[in-house]
């Protein structure tokens, strides 16, 4: 690994790293999300600091280069993010749904108690004018 990929890689990683930690100290990011930027940003660091780690890994899985494998890393960790994205929009698309459908009900619910009571009063009303 080219000693500018590598420089390139700790300059990234360390300003991801202080982003993602002034978010959380402002409360704009979840403790949820952000353990994971804090984590792919301490093994690119990692990975930036000791380049033997990476070799290792490069010859262990048969890889061409350390850059490949560094890129083909970084494509799998986004892919696992983006699922993991995925099933949360699918979680909160159902709860949404179903809240919408409990505040339609509620809403009915409302506007036939209020109509009822209306018709109750009106009832009244023509019972004592006759």
């Amino acid at each position: 690994m080219s000693v500018g990929l590598r420089l390139f890689l700790l300059a990234v990683s360390l300003l991801a790293g202080a982003v993602v930690l002034a978010r959380i100290r402002k409360s704009k990011m979840q403790i949820e999300d952000s353990v994971f930027w804090v984590l792919c940003a301490l093994l690119f660091i990692l990975l930036a600091a000791f380049p033997p780690i990476l070799y290792k890994l490069t010859e262990l899985f048969g890889v061409q280069s350390p850059a490949n494998l560094l890129f083909l890393l970084v494509i799998a960790l986004l892919f696992m993010k983006v699922f993991a994205l995925s099933l949360k929009v699918s979680l909160l698309e159902e709860k949404l749904s179903s809240l919408a459908q409990t505040m339609a009900l509620r809403e009915r619910f409302r506007e036939e108690e209020q109509q009822e009571s209306l018709n109750r009063q009106n009832g009244g009303n023509h019972e004592s004018e006759q």
